[in-house]
């Protein structure tokens, strides 16, 4: 028993030892590595940062084999020697490689630039061949650089910054048309363009239009990503329209039942409004009824919320009336005075001209009846009435300021948008300057706002014509 209990103690201390033993060689091999590829790791890293990969290849590839020579080396046991002479072949190539991309860099910058947009769209991800095809020809271009041959690296540059610019193009494509195109081939699939001819051919001429638009100009965006998502809805669409009709003619729905359930949803809107749809002439009455309550709840919400506004003020205001009563009894007759110049603005449009809001003690006159031609800032000689009474409510602060400012959808650039909507606002300001009556002068800025301000939803249509507008910013004197 004894002895077996010292053999013990003896095979745990043997492994011991032998674990320190282990742990003291790897120590050593991890310092003696460190100290032979020190230089190495160092221009290694360098060339990484460099891009030496794609833009000096061949010296790279070079350089990585002697490196991982001399790792696999170390890793036998072999010679100090050996391993150090595939290490100055790999800290030479690595420098011929970085010095290699500094001409790289200059030679390639457009293909570069190409490269680096395609990346940015996922083009090695959306569309790989492409992307291996671009590789390969940049890949070309660069060992021809490295050769010498400038004429052949310019050459494979110009050929494969095509690829990448149509890698590009293809990517964004499939990132915004893709579960369109999906949902419009398995409409086709399922015979929808029998039941739905009209509707899916929407789709698709929807689809068309987003795609001609990214071809055009892949870097805006906005248009392309909302006929796609227009496109796919119209296919959505087809295939309901299909699935009734195809239960009208298996009879699973009668015709009157699908008139009775397509009438549903508007009296359920008009109940919510208080209201009773009838369609004994059909839904043109209850439609336009229900549009001219929601018309009047709109008007009815912001005259609430001006008298909230005017309450919270006036409260404000009668907090420190004791302090300052002569002071506050002359701003409450200003602002009395200000809002009878208001209604009296307000009285110079009819609803579809133009909309005065109170904002502080500004006015803000949003001339929703002045529109402009598509890329247009020439005024149409119909507004000139408009613009008329525009000048008549100028008259009403002969002393303030006026800031015309220009406003637009989120179709195009924002820079040709930011433009577009300067020389609309300098246009209006020209015209109301070039027909004062003599003898009366008036400072009129303008300024351009682009799309930068929307007051209405970009994705609809009555919404992109609410932000194509016109505001004209009356400052009174104070």
């Amino acid at each position: 028993m004894t002895r077996t209990i010292t053999t013990l103690k003896r095979s745990v201390v043997g492994l011991v030892l032998l674990f320190l033993a282990t742990a003291a060689g790897a120590a050593d091999s991890a310092a003696m590595r460190a100290s032979l590829f020190s230089e190495a790791d160092r221009v290694y890293n360098a060339a990484k940062s460099a891009r030496a990969d794609i833009l000096a290849p061949q010296s790279y590839i070079a350089a990585t084999k002697a490196y991982d020579k001399a790792e696999q080396r170390l890793n036998r046991g072999q010679s100090i020697e050996r391993i150090r002479r595939d290490l100055d072949k790999a800290v030479a190539h690595f420098k011929t490689a970085v010095e290699a991309t500094r001409l790289a860099e200059v030679t390639f910058t457009k293909v570069l630039k190409a490269r680096s947009n395609a990346r940015a769209a996922q083009a090695d991800s959306h569309t790989p061949e492409d992307w291996k095809k671009a590789e390969a020809q940049f890949a070309t271009a660069a060992r021809a650089l490295e050769d010498g041959s400038v004429n052949k690296a310019q050459k494979y540059a110009a050929i494969a910054e095509s690829t990448y610019l149509d890698a590009e193009l293809s990517s964004i494509k499939v990132n915004y048309l893709s579960e369109a195109r999906k949902i419009i081939a398995g409409a086709k699939k399922a015979k929808v363009d029998r039941l739905a001819p009209k509707t899916l051919s929407k789709a698709r001429s929807l689809l068309a239009q987003a795609e001609k638009k990214l071809s055009d100009s892949r870097y805006d965006t906005d248009e392309p990503r909302l006929l796609a998502k227009q496109a796919k809805y119209e296919a959505k669409h087809a295939i309901y329209i299909a699935n009734l009709v195809s239960s009208l003619r298996d009879k699973e729905l009668s015709p009157e039942d699908f008139i009775l359930r397509s009438e549903q949803p508007v009296v359920e809107i008009a109940s919510a409004l208080d209201m009773v749809a009838e369609f004994d002439e059909g839904p043109q009455r209850p439609t336009a009824e229900i549009r001219e309550r929601i018309k009047r709840l709109r008007q009815e919400s912001f005259e609430l919320t001006e008298r909230q506004n005017q309450i919270m003020a006036l409260e404000t205001e009668m907090q420190a009336l004791e302090q300052k009563l002569g002071v506050q009894s002359q701003r409450l007759a200003q602002q009395e005075q200000h809002r009878q110049r208001l209604r009296q603005v307000e009285s110079l449009f009819s609803v579809k001209e133009a909309v005065v809001l109170s904002q502080g003690g500004n006015i803000v006159i949003r001339t929703i009846g002045l529109n402009f031609d598509s890329g247009s800032a020439q005024i149409g000689s119909r507004y000139f009435g408009l613009l008329k009474k525009v000048q008549q409510a100028l008259r009403q602060y002969p002393d303030g300021t006026v800031v015309v400012e220009g406003h637009t959808d989120s179709f195009g650039s924002d820079e040709a948008n930011l433009a577009l909507s300067k020389k609309r606002a300098e246009a209006v300001r020209d015209y109301l300057i070039a027909n004062m009556p003599s003898g009366e002068s008036r400072r009129i800025d303008a300024v351009g706002y682009g799309e930068s301000r929307p007051i209405g939803n970009n994705e609809t249509a009555e919404g992109r014509v609410k932000n194509r507008r016109i505001d004209l910013l009356l400052i009174p004197q104070v």
